[in-house]
């Protein structure tokens, strides 16, 4: 099969690794040094390497037998525009509000949800912090789910299928709602939400006003960011990264999620919203 990944961040990186073991895969990127330097060394992981075809031109969709899109949620607008009818398209991102841009598109579409950990190291090497798995589900006319996640499937690096897109997502959003934005505002690892007291308290309100926004049990997904937490202990959240970094968060596509759906009820929410944006704009030295 050929593949195209969109977006050169951890999650692009990872992904096209390990696909072009088996598939076909390009790699499309935004600047001119990042392809260069894609096409000159490859992409490098831990003790793995693998030979890329890197692109900064989207009339090479076209080429493709299937798109996976792995850029942040604030960048999908901008490949929507790009997207040539009736190619088959998954989406790879956090959160849940791109899910309204994609109800118009023509394109067989599916969505997924990363389980594995990774960072980025440089414009062509990204480090595989946590093993995990890619769930994806149909979210409308997209391929047959079970036989894609099979033939996507390559030596470590697995992916599986799951026939409620809605469950699959919201499920993810509890998670990152309540891990992300803690650890962004008090700088900690993952592991604190554990250790803290103070913090473990806010996590356990995050958590059920989420639950109570997306209808879900509250002592099942409480289980599961304990579990998260605890499994990904060492590691930096995605959101925390990105303030470290001087980058934009995703705090809108995923606790702004929330807030929105709340109609502005969800109050804990409401602040770690807004705290998260005073960070950014502090990370960039501007004036409160």
């Amino acid at each position: 099969m050929k593949i195209g990944i969109v977006g050169g961040g951890a999650v692009g990186l990872l992904t096209a690794l390990h696909l072009s073991k088996q598939h076909e895969t390009a790699l499309f990127v935004r600047n001119e040094l990042q392809k260069r330097e894609l096409n000159n060394k490859g992409i490098r992981c831990n003790k793995l390497h693998a030979e890329v075809e890197a692109f900064t031109d989207a009339a090479y969709f076209n080429d493709q037998d299937l798109l996976i899109i792995t850029v942040k949620q604030y960048d999908v607008p901008a490949v929507l525009e790009q997207l040539p009818p009736s190619l088959p398209v998954l989406f790879l991102q956090n959160g849940m509000s791109h899910l309204d841009s994609l109800e118009p598109l023509s394109n067989p579409c599916g969505v997924g949800v990363v389980e594995h950990g990774a960072v980025r190291i440089s414009n062509y090497e990204v480090s595989h912090t946590g093993k995990g798995v890619i769930y994806l589900a149909d979210f409308h006319n997209f391929l047959k789910g079970e036989e894609l996640a099979e033939e996507l499937t390559v030596e470590g690096f697995k992916f599986l299928y799951r026939e409620n897109y809605w469950s699959m997502l919201a499920e993810k959003v509890v998670i990152n709602t309540v891990i992300n934005p803690l650890t962004a505002l008090f700088n900690v690892k993952n592991k604190e939400i554990l250790l803290n007291p103070h913090i473990y308290e806010l996590a356990e309100k995050l958590c059920l006003e989420a639950c109570e926004v997306l209808d879900l049990s509250f002592e099942e997904q409480w289980k599961r960011v304990l579990r998260v937490a605890e499994r990904t202990g060492e590691n930096q959240s995605s959101m925390l990264r990105d303030l470290l970094e001087h980058r934009k968060t995703e705090v809108e596509a995923i606790s702004g999620y929330i807030l929105k759906k709340s109609d502005g009820r969800a109050l804990y929410h409401f602040f770690v919203v807004n705290a998260i944006h005073a960070l950014e704009l502090k990370s960039k030295g501007e004036s409160l």
